[in-house]
């Protein structure tokens, strides 16, 4: 889990200084349309989004400051303009790359299924600590999962094939992950925070903890 989304826009442009035609994935164009009111912002695919803003097909795209901001550095040869959108415009964007479960799987009378995801959960604040601790070492690992699973990297244009830019690409993560430190554990949503970004999001329409179960893990009491 990511303190704080790296979703931005790259531009080869200052998208202040005038209108740009932005690309954003289908299912946060009406997101990006609501940060961006004065720009035409339309759906593109991710899998070009690269090559389509260094043609010219587009402005802007949709961007990661963790992955296709450095890969195009590397293409470009200097980095692109990068417009963060936690906070432009009042943005509340909460966490980035949280894990999901579906509800039946939290149910108190199913303790089976709510362990698995209790140890799942595990799992992942000691595979953040790892990663943060040994970042060469957990990228590492990631590429053999890969190898293993038979994964290409969706033949997208927004990734560089190189260990530099797959342990920086985990550093910049890292990054993120060492605000949601709690307890003894990195990876931790605060529940405040994320109520405060559905508020946002749902236009204040938002229940207390919404899409939160804030009882599954708690930091163990000094």
């Amino acid at each position: 889990m990511l303190a704080q989304s790296p979703l931005c826009i790259a531009s080869l442009k200052d998208p202040l200084a005038g209108s740009l035609k932005i690309g954003a994935h289908e299912d946060t164009v009406e997101l990006m349309k609501r940060i961006f009111p004065s720009h035409e912002v339309v759906a593109s695919p991710r899998s070009s989004k690269n090559t389509d803003l260094t043609s010219g097909e587009l402005g802007a795209i949709q961007a990661y400051t963790t992955t296709e901001v450095p890969a195009l550095r590397r293409l470009l040869g200097h980095d692109p303009v990068v417009t963060p959108l936690e906070g432009l415009g009042g943005a509340k964007l909460g966490y980035g790359q949280v894990v999901f479960a579906a509800d039946e799987c939290l149910l108190e009378e199913d303790g089976d299924k709510r362990a698995v995801v209790q140890a799942f959960c595990e799992a992942t604040f000691d595979g953040w600590a790892l990663a943060i601790r040994h970042p060469e070492q957990a990228a590492e690992m990631v590429k053999e999962a890969k190898q293993m699973l038979g994964l290409d990297d969706e033949s997208n244009d927004h990734w560089y094939p190189s260990a530099e830019f797959e342990v920086e690409m985990l550093q910049k993560c890292n990054e993120h992950v060492k605000g949601t430190f709690a307890g003894d554990r990195y990876g931790v949503i605060n529940a405040e925070r994320w109520s405060a970004a559905n508020d946002w999001l749902l236009k204040g329409s938002s229940s207390k903890n919404f899409g939160l179960d804030p009882d599954l893990w708690q930091p163990p009491k000094n």
